[in-house]
């Protein structure tokens, strides 16, 4: 099978009726998730047209917490879809590795927003599930599933005129479902309460521990459907009033089951070893919520012997009450902590998360224990170090694993994003070469454009991966190659010729010997001078249509390339180049303070392909991302004041309010009308909250909540007056 336009790494496995592969898709070069179908007996034209019409390939369809989804379309027999990859699991895997229930609210409040988001946009969801939704990143959920292969299935989830409100509340109760059973491990149909006249009607009552959330599910699953919520931001507004409690800071969820080597280990550690070893039942699903790791195998045996939901606060005071109830020590000192963080790592198939954990808890019961800060150190460093081996064995799968481990365990650990670039870059190498060698072989060396991308194609691998030596060892082939070209072309006479053949043999490799007796060749060639005078008249006179880069093979800088191919120290050709640059970072100067950041890139890439120096290239480029990451942050930002905002913190708490993070957005964006607007939005509320406080008779509250808004917005003159009448 052969998508144009996309590489095919790996299959990933299934969905619905569609194979699923990680795919490399190759201009612009990105990471996909590449979902494929067959066509069966749709009409190709017809289903390309149904799919680009879908709303979510549509731009304005996009939200931070919805799958993206970059291209459909049809090509054979084959439906593809091309979609954002997303690497840290889904809700389940989530689980199971643990999550704080802090997060797994907060998770849920966003994927509200992500259905509200949906709905306005005319689309429902229609098969909300842990499968479907996924984390970018410990703290970005993206809820999928809104873009079929099958462009027949967009029918069955839109009815006639788009998205009707029921639908749009079946959707949110799908949602209050799965949320459900991310609680308790039991699907909310399979765990109803009954009323006092028999009739099941809501869901059964959660456990102690977790009753400040009864209320909101019980709305949420009610089987009344009026009752239910009617929206995502009413789901969402329920769940954060419980957030702002500050009740779920120290609670965890987990489902992964124990081992039975992790239960022997704490218990050798905590005296135990003449006791008869606890067993492991094989199978069994276990929903649990975490404590600190190196204890974790002694409460999931208490859950293995006992059964059902486990949750635990982390306070060190719970944890000793607990090891004393269950018999498996007295008082944990640090002592044992120390030895059983030591054993653990005596085992070599212990993950980092277990290891760096153990260290953790002897810190937990002394901070001043410096050979667990040690120890906690040397496994980092020993993590990074199998990294770079890996990588410098082409291992990345192993790489990969390894930095995904210490990404969970150190998350504050910036050095982390310079491996996963690395990784990246790597991967991305990998993934040209192999099409470069395709495309070789099936056009052959001789062919000069098949030629000419793959030495940029190589040369891009040396900068993703310097050092590269399958890369290295084909450009020097290439370089070989076309300088024997020359040699025979400039001994026929055909100086043309052999200066772009020499100009191919350069570009590859400059510093290949044999490039200077060629060079010598042609030069003794009669028609040599002229040759060269020709072309330099032509690259002038490009230059002064101001055709600098483009078009590609008749350009002044690729015309300039040829001279200098031949004649290295060719003084005109040396100054136009000279000039060419000069005049291309003005140009892209120019494109920055239009803000037209897509002319930048494509002047980029022409210039890239015609051979301008790097040094001016990283400029561009350099400018370029920074221009992205600003606007990337700015977006950030104000999606930050917005939620802000709307829980109410305009300009308290000092660290960290709406106005102090739009004020951020106006320094990085002066005149920024979004932030305009929402700063005269929370002016407005401080206003109206300053009016309701005076009305109550509290006059002075309202004088302070009317300040603050002048301070906000201080052009206001009505509200300027009406603090004058408060005096």
């Amino acid at each position: 099978m052969n998508i144009p336009g996309f590489q095919i790494e790996r299959r990933l496995g299934r969905s619905g009726g569609a194979e699923l592969y990680l795919a490399s898709q190759t201009h612009p070069y990105k990471r996909v998730a590449l979902a494929v179908a067959r066509r069966g007996t749709a009409e190709a034209p017809e289903a390309v047209r149904e799919l680009e019409r879908h709303p979510a390939l549509k731009s304005d369809f996009r939200h931070p917490n919805i799958l993206h989804v970059h291209r459909a379309g049809v090509h054979g027999e084959w439906f593809y879809l091309a979609m954002e990859y997303i690497e840290g699991g889904d809700l389940r895997e989530n689980l199971a590795w643990g999550m704080s229930l802090e997060r797994l609210v907060n998770a849920f409040c966003d994927l509200c927003g992500a259905l509200d988001h949906a709905c306005g946009k005319g689309l429902a969801h229609g098969r909300i599930s842990a499968a479907n939704i996924l984390f970018r990143s410990p703290s970005e959920v993206v809820l999928a599933g809104y873009c079929s292969v099958d462009p027949g299935e967009r029918d069955r989830q839109l009815p006639p005129g788009g998205v009707s409100a029921a639908n749009h509340r079946e959707d949110v109760f799908d949602l209050a479902q799965t949320f459900y059973q991310a609680l308790t491990g039991e699907a909310a149909h399979d765990a109803l309460r009954t009323d006092a006249n028999g009739q099941a009607n809501a869901p059964a009552a959660l456990p102690g521990h977790l009753k400040m959330l009864q209320p909101v599910l019980d709305q949420a699953l009610a089987e009344d459907p009026n009752r239910r919520f009617q929206s995502g931001a009413a789901f969402r507004e329920a769940l954060e009033a419980v957030a702002r409690s500050g009740v779920l800071a120290e609670l965890s969820i987990k489902t992964a089951a124990v081992s039975s080597g992790e239960i022997r280990t704490v218990g050798e550690a905590a005296g135990l070893s003449s006791r008869e070893p606890i067993r492991d039942e094989r199978g069994a699903y276990r929903h649990s919520v975490g404590f600190p790791r190196w204890l974790l195998a002694a409460g999931l045996a208490t859950a293995l012997i006992g059964g059902g939901v486990y949750l635990v606060e982390r306070q060190s005071w719970r944890l000793v009450a607990f090891m004393a109830q269950i018999g498996l020590a007295e008082d944990p000192n640090v002592q044992s902590a120390w030895v059983a963080a030591q054993a653990l790592r005596e085992d070599p198939v212990q993950s980092l998360a277990v290891l760096v954990a153990g260290y953790r808890r002897v810190l937990e019961l002394d901070a001043t224990h410096n050979q667990a800060t040690q120890a906690i150190a040397s496994l980092a460093d020993q993590w990074r170090q199998d990294i770079v081996q890996a990588l410098a064995q082409n291992d990345l799968g192993s790489a990969e694993a390894k930095l995904n481990e210490m990404t969970v365990v150190f998350p504050d650990d910036y050095s982390l994003m310079d491996l996963g670039r690395q990784i990246s870059n790597r991967r991305a190498a990998d993934t040209l070469l192999a099409s470069t060698r395709s495309l070789l072989r099936s056009q052959g060396m001789s062919r000069i454009p098949a030629a000419t991308v793959a030495i940029q194609a190589y040369q891009e691998i040396v900068r993703l991966a310097p050092g590269h030596t399958a890369a290295l060892a084909e450009l020097a082939a290439l370089a070989e190659h076309y300088a024997e070209l020359a040699r025979e072309a400039a001994g026929q006479g055909d100086v043309d010729g052999a200066i772009v053949y020499l100009e191919r043999a350069a570009t590859a490799d400059s510093g290949l010997p044999i490039l200077e007796a060629v060079r010598e060749e042609i030069q003794q060639a009669s028609r040599a001078r002229s040759a060269i005078q020709e072309l330099l008249q032509q690259a002038g006179a490009q230059r002064a249509r101001g055709l600098l880069v483009h078009p590609p093979g008749g350009n002044a800088a690729e015309l300039y390339h040829r001279v200098l191919a031949t004649a290295p120290d060719n003084g005109i050709a040396l100054q136009g180049l000279n000039e060419v640059t000069s005049q291309l970072l003005n140009k892209a100067t120019q494109m920055f303070e239009g803000g037209d950041l897509g002319a930048v890139e494509r002047l980029l890439d022409q210039a890239s392909a015609a051979g301008i120096e790097a040094a001016a290239l990283l400029e561009i480029q350099t400018r370029l991302d920074q221009e992205i990451e600003a606007l990337a942050t700015i977006s950030q930002k104000l999606a930050e004041a917005g939620r802000l905002l709307a829980q109410g913190f305009i300009t308290e708490p000092q660290e960290h309010n709406a106005v102090a993070v739009l004020r951020d957005v106006q320094r990085l964006d002066p005149g920024n009308a979004r932030a305009d607007e929402l700063l005269g939005q929370a002016a407005a509320r401080l206003a109206e909250v300053a009016q309701e406080a005076f009305a109550a008779g509290l006059p002075e509250p309202a004088r302070h909540y009317l300040d603050l808004a002048l301070t906000v917005t201080p052009d206001q003159g009505e509200w300027r007056s009406l603090r004058e009448s408060w005096q």
